[in-house]
């Protein structure tokens, strides 16, 4: 579940539109901390009287992973998630005259936030990153005269997902490797009951990265193969890039270019997760 209680936002927007501030620059307001805390606490209270287990998509602050530890230390099977533009950027990006490209939803928080999300990934409060993909173009999200609450949320992530997480999760001492391919890979798949996906096992699925740590390359949005005409990340160096990924033992993608054929995908049916496999 998104977690963002709608009252909490409807009345803090309700409040800055009446007070004139309608530009980007206030768009953190609009979404604050508390919105999460109401929202993740709820969860946890159905959670407590149905037995269910519950998904928390793309956390962002320091208030939601409280609310998190806090549930997890009632033994609720509740998961927590965050997504890459908690790891690297920060609110000021709301300030420049481009603010609308980094719109999303929860909002970018401060640097402490950023740091206990990194905190969170390495203890193992935070169960995974999820990319959240949901790009527009520059044009949808720039468009003149737009209130933080009418720019489309969302920004560009999956190609970027893993060289950016090894180049500044694993390359600067913030995440082991193993660690980084558990919270991309292997519990993504143990939380949803994908059997055969996660990791390299006899009888799996052979769902592979073939990944250069070594690579150094700039990003561009120029040279990724979504729609979308920028990239949140745009100029970052990053040390590591995939080469291959091979999809049920067959190359998929190799050398920058995509070689899966059409209709090769399948469905893939989930497992309910049990009590003891969380």
């Amino acid at each position: 579940m998104h977690a963002e209680d709608h009252g909490v936002v409807a009345r803090a927007t309700a409040e800055l539109h009446a007070a004139g501030h309608d530009g980007v620059r206030y768009f953190p307001e609009s979404r604050p901390p508390e919105a999460e805390d109401v929202a993740i606490r709820s969860a946890a209270q159905l959670a407590a009287k149905t037995g269910a287990s519950i998904y928390l998509v793309h956390l962002s602050s320091r208030v939601a992973l409280a609310a998190l530890a806090e549930a997890k230390a009632r033994g609720l099977h509740v998961y927590g998630e965050t997504r890459p533009l908690y790891l690297y950027l920060t609110r000021e990006r709301f300030e420049r005259p481009d603010a609308a490209l980094w719109v999303g939803q929860p909002p970018l928080r401060e640097r402490d936030d950023v740091d206990a999300m990194w905190d969170a990934l390495r203890s193992g409060l935070l169960d995974t990153v999820g990319t959240d993909h949901y790009p527009h173009r520059r044009a949808a999200k720039l468009a003149p005269g737009l209130a933080f609450d009418r720019v489309p949320p969302g920004v560009a992530n999956l190609e970027t997902l893993l060289p950016m997480l090894y180049s500044e999760g694993v390359r600067r001492g913030r995440l082991t490797v193993e660690r980084m391919v558990d919270v991309l890979a292997t519990s993504p798949a143990r939380i949803a009951g994908l059997r055969g996906k996660g990791e390299i096992a006899v009888g799996g699925d052979a769902d592979i990265v073939i990944f250069d740590p070594d690579t150094t390359r700039t990003i561009r949005a120029s040279e990724m193969h979504s729609a979308c005409d920028y990239d949140p990340y745009e100029g970052w160096e990053v040390t590591g890039w995939p080469t291959v990924t091979l999809l049920r033992g067959e190359i998929a993608y190799a050398k920058g270019e995509v070689l899966a054929r059409p209709g090769s995908g399948r469905l893939v049916a989930r497992a309910a997760l049990s009590a003891s496999s969380s």
